[in-house]
């Protein structure tokens, strides 16, 4: 195993350990020896890749939230049905993380990986920050409300929900282009 292998080795186990405790545990309560111990690495590794547990558990929200949209970005199929159809299902799929983040009470993190996979940052235009808020933010509305009502809905459900919404404002937009 290379250097680079060993060191994302490292961090994954240091994720999974840190997942798995707060699962049981409040973060607070959690110490870094106790996810060394787990992970079964040394504090030296959770040091030299981290500063904080909110910080492993930050990259880790940012790493499934970038991993989703890059996948979405080469898929020559994309569209805008097929794109919200496919976040929900991710966040099925990725429902026990997010899970944790919600009883933590660190379900901003979600909103801020999101946020900066749209670049939503005061150093971009105008034009592009606005757009990409109003992107991150609707979304995030979306998922937030879903994971608090229990995730009743099925991820096509929610994708009919979403596609209706949209179809019924540009609808709307159509009907005040005309007046």
């Amino acid at each position: 195993m290379n250097p680079q292998e060993k060191n994302t080795y490292v961090k994954q186990q240091i994720t999974k350990a840190l997942i798995s405790l707060m699962k049981k545990k409040k973060i607070t309560d959690i110490s870094i020896s106790e996810i060394c111990d787990k992970a079964q690495v040394g504090r030296a590794s959770f040091y030299r890749n981290y500063d904080s547990k909110e910080e492993v558990i930050e990259k880790h929200a940012e790493y499934l939230i970038h991993s989703w949209a890059d996948q979405v970005d080469v898929d020559p199929g994309a569209n805008i049905y097929n794109f919200f159809a496919s976040m929900f299902k991710h966040f099925q799929d990725n429902s026990g993380f997010y899970k944790v983040l919600y009883k933590q009470n660190m379900s901003p993190m979600i909103l801020n990986a999101i946020r900066k996979r749209l670049n939503v940052s005061p150093n971009t235009d105008p034009a592009a920050l606005y757009s990409s808020a109003y992107i991150a933010y609707g979304i995030f509305g979306w998922i937030d409300i879903w994971f608090s009502n229990g995730m009743k809905e099925t991820p096509e459900e929610l994708n009919r929900i979403i596609v209706n919404n949209i179809n019924t404002m540009i609808k709307g937009a159509k009907e005040l282009e005309e007046l």
